[in-house]
């Protein structure tokens, strides 16, 4: 059932302070991958970037990896990233203890966390390394979702909607990404104007 205009507002004030609180933190960061395919249609996924980036926008951890399989064109051709810009980057072994000590008790944001925080783990656990310890993790699109307010009769539930591209660069690189969850939590929280930016939607599959 379609949520009341009282409902709605109420939805929209609670992603506001989510986003505020978020900001406040400096426990906060925003974590972004690309990967070589969908883990949820191929369980041999892995992260060919990764970026964790803090709340005042400064990246604590940003590079491209080497997956144990080669990348197909599909996924080349979505977030640009080739076999031959990775071949001599680190295997994800050789980087989690890093990504654990930057993670260790941080809320972590991401902005599709399904696919950002599932495939995460996933590569600690295929690797048999001990999850980070976090504080605690929030999916941004559930609460852009909310605050935007666009009710799917289908789900009967909010519609996901896509990241906006409010930085204005190119997409499908995960610290731009990152920067664009970052600007998007300004917006909802009442900190940033974006009628003058051109937004670019940006889908997150990868």
């Amino acid at each position: 059932m379609t949520p009341t205009a009282e409902a709605l507002a109420e939805y929209k004030a609670k992603a506001k302070t989510w986003a505020q609180e978020r900001l406040a933190d400096p426990n906060t960061v925003i974590v972004d991958l690309e990967s070589t395919g969908l883990l949820r249609q191929d369980p041999d996924t892995e992260i060919a970037q990764i970026c964790i980036l803090n709340i005042e926008g400064r990246p604590l951890f940003s590079m491209l990896l080497k997956p144990a399989q080669p990348m197909g064109q599909t996924v080349i051709d979505i977030h640009k990233i080739t076999n031959e810009q990775v071949v001599n980057q680190p295997i994800f072994p050789q980087i989690a203890k890093m990504v654990s000590f930057v993670l260790k008790d941080k809320h972590v944001i991401c902005y599709n966390a399904d696919f950002d925080i599932r495939l995460l783990w996933h590569m600690f656990k295929k690797y048999k390394i001990e999850t980070p310890k976090v504080a605690a993790t929030s999916c941004c699109m559930d609460y852009y979702s909310q605050w935007t307010g666009e009710w799917s009769t289908k789900k009967d539930d909010f519609k996901w909607q896509k990241l906006p591209n409010l930085i204005g660069e190119e997409t499908h690189d995960a610290q731009v990404d990152c920067r664009n969850t970052l600007k998007l939590m300004q917006k909802m929280a009442g900190e940033f104007d974006d009628s003058k930016v051109s937004e670019e939607d940006i889908d997150l599959n990868f």
